[in-house]
Parts: C-alpha cells; structure tokens; sequence
C-alpha cells in the first residue's frame, strides 16, 4: 500500500507562494463623480464628458432665450427631436447627447418630447442639429474642437427660431495622442 509522503521543505513555501498568487489581481477601479476633476479626457475621441457639458449649455440656451413659446395656454409645447448628423471621423450614438436634452426639456414640465413615426399630436418645434469637429497640432501639443449645433424650427412658420453652438475643446501632449 502506497502512501502519502508530505512534500519536502523545500517545496511548501514555493507552493504556498504559488498559491496565494492564483487570486485575483488588484482591482483599481473606482467610481467617479461624473462632473468632477478626475475624469479622463482623451484628445482623440469624443466621451461622456464632452457630451454631458455640450447639452448642459445647449438646454440652458435654448430655455434662457425664450425661443420655445406656448402654443395652446395651458397646454405642453409638443417638441419633436429629429436626427443629430454624426459629422465627424468616430463613431458613436447621436442619442448620447439627446437623451440628456430630452430628459432636461421634459423637466420643465412645459414641454413634451414627440417620438418620430408616431401617431399624434403634431410637433409646434423640431429640434435638429449636427456634431461637427477640428483636429490641429504642433510637434508637441494636439488639440481636438467638437462643435455641437442645434436649430430650433418653429413648425408653422417652418422658420428655424433658435440656434446655438456649444463647442468642446480639449489639449494634450505626448507622443502617444495623435491626430
């Protein structure tokens, strides 16, 4: 009958070395407060941030100018957000922007977002745009612009009522962030 001998010495301590090596590694992930200042920018794309600030300052713009007027007293403004032109060399969804206006806009309690190809109440306003960029350097320093245009059109009048630009520009150095 065969038994079992413990290992020598000289094997317990690679083993358990070995062992404890096996986890997991080092998760360094985070939460970050999304309007704070540890976020990463990255010159080269379009993110989270630079969508979140261009509709904070479009949605303040458009509701401080007074553009969008009540139709029917004491009814909703019925606004319908038609297509963003994604005009720019990445690819990403328009709706990124728009959800955080939509969402704003209905907040005032005195607009409703229409939904397009829907039977409804037709739209007082369209609300319709385009993101656009510009990507210049020197040997040392990179620069991406992202331009975000929007048109308010008056239905009726079919007359654009509002426009606004809320451009985003971000800087870097490195030769790792290239153009």
């Amino acid at each position: 009958m065969s038994r079992l001998l413990p290992p020598p010495s000289s094997l317990i301590l690679p083993t358990l070395l070995l062992l404890a090596g096996c986890g997991s590694p080092p998760n360094n992930s985070a939460y970050l407060d999304p309007n704070g200042q540890r976020m990463e920018v990255d010159v080269n794309r379009i993110n989270y941030q630079d969508f979140d600030m261009a509709a904070k300052s479009l949605v303040q713009g458009l509701l401080n100018t007074g553009a969008i007027k009540d139709k029917r007293p004491g009814q909703p403004t019925f606004l319908l957000v038609s297509n963003v032109i994604n005009d720019t060399d990445q690819q990403f969804n328009t709706n990124m922007l728009l959800a955080d206006i939509r969402s704003s806009l209905l907040e005032t309690g005195k607009i409703q977002i229409l939904i397009p190809n829907t039977v409804g109440p037709a739209p007082d306003y369209v609300l319709s745009g385009q993101i656009m960029y510009d990507k210049t350097g020197t040997a040392n320093i990179r620069q991406s612009a992202y331009f975000f245009d929007l048109i308010l059109t008056d239905t009726t009048t079919n007359a654009s009522t509002w426009e606004k630009k809320a451009s985003v520009v971000k800087q870097g150095t490195g030769s790792t962030i290239g153009l």
